[in-house]
């Protein structure tokens, strides 16, 4: 739990992180609109055998766009645009991040098969049920908003400690731990997700067809995405990919006027072949229970509200770590003088090392998984 808590903590400001240490993520801000057309064709220039997967638009005016490449020898790396002007600033491999490191960390302790985001998602049900029994454990848990007794013992510093965080992590646990299910629920669920993340109809191809047909341009996508959703913000673009029997669409994606929604809430998929929509969510006219599910991202992540709002949640979450530690010391203390007494369990003391050797375990399978999938392409 306390891995769990302190790299999700510090993946709310991840970008930010890679964005003081990476220079390649730093450009001159500007007021010119994203140049996607440019960044598209300088990188065909500088990377003739590489496939792109997809541009993003920059986090801030003074971020770098990023690219998902796959390389000639079919390894993923990321490619740097400055969005402005459309040069390519460089590449990195894949996980040479900040974000990327501590995002997989926490969503999946680098765990591999998906087993991994079955283990931490299930912690959302786990501090829901904290939440719950702490409420009604501390019957008067609205005394300790400010209650914190320093000069005291350790046990009755540790415990104010620990209901002081709780107290004012109320209503961010609420939301962490909902949200952290609702990722249970909906890997659990990828047909039903499915439905609304990929809209539009597959396209099947002749491939001799294929081989005669040039691919609109990006601008004439744009075009196309935006008579669609007139006040679409541009977040990502998703380039097609051509197969021998099928291609996939342009997936343009991004923001509107409705609050607290994914961007791929709002996007259009344009035929690669002509100007023309062939899957549009607009999530101002989506259903109710569509715009909840689109929710989730938001407010899981905290950046809603830009720089604020991660700030905001950066905090909070560091409160979560200090009352994970503070209740795992109390925990062990209590553990402690009940075995003096006999009244506990002897075992319970190798539990934990256990425990710390399985997660440590799997942080290590997954980081040589890594390694190998980064450099070797396997």
């Amino acid at each position: 739990m306390i891995i769990i808590c302190a790299t999700g903590t510090l993946a709310t400001v991840s970008r930010e992180l890679d964005w003081l240490v990476n220079p390649m993520l730093r450009v001159d801000p500007s007021d010119r609109p994203i140049a996607w057309g440019e960044m598209i064709k300088n990188y065909q220039e500088s990377y003739p055998g590489g496939d792109l997967s997809y541009i993003e638009a920059p986090l801030y005016r003074n971020f770098a766009s990023l690219g998902l490449m796959i390389n000639e020898d079919q390894l993923m790396r990321r490619v740097f645009f400055n969005p402005y002007t459309g040069e390519v600033l460089g590449d990195l491999p894949w996980y040479a991040s900040i974000q990327r490191f501590l995002r997989d960390l926490h969503r999946f302790l680098l765990i591999p098969f998906g087993i991994g985001l079955y283990i931490v998602s299930s912690f959302g049900f786990v501090l829901i049920a904290s939440l719950i029994t702490g409420l009604v454990v501390y019957k008067k848990w609205w005394q300790g908003w400010f209650r914190l007794r320093v000069n005291r013992t350790k046990r009755i510093f540790f415990g104010d400690l620990h209901r002081l965080a709780g107290v004012w992590s109320i209503w961010f646990l609420m939301i962490i731990g909902a949200t952290g299910a609702w990722y249970f629920v909906e890997r659990a669920g990828n047909d039903l997700n499915d439905a609304f993340i990929y809209p539009g109809p597959k396209i099947d191809v002749d491939p001799q067809t294929t081989a005669k047909s040039p691919i609109i341009s990006v601008d004439n996508a744009i075009a196309t995405a935006q008579s669609k959703i007139s006040s679409l913000d541009i977040k990502m673009i998703m380039l097609p990919r051509i197969t021998k029997e099928t291609v996939s669409p342009y997936r343009i994606e991004g923001q509107v006027s409705t609050l607290l929604v994914r961007n791929r809430a709002n996007q259009v998929l344009v035929h690669p072949f002509r100007a023309e929509a062939i899957g549009v969510s607009d999530s101002r006219t989506s259903s109710l229970s569509k715009r909840l599910f689109e929710s989730v991202d938001p407010l899981h992540f905290g950046d809603f509200g830009g720089l604020l709002s991660k700030l905001i949640y950066f905090s909070f979450g560091a409160l979560t770590v200090v009352m994970s530690v503070s209740g795992l010391w109390m925990w062990q203390r209590r553990n402690k003088a009940l075995e003096e007494k006999g009244l506990a369990y002897q075992s319970m003391g190798s539990i934990k090392y256990i425990s710390l050797g399985i997660v440590t375990g799997s942080i290590i399978v997954g980081s040589i998984a890594i390694y190998v999938v980064t450099f070797q392409g396997i």
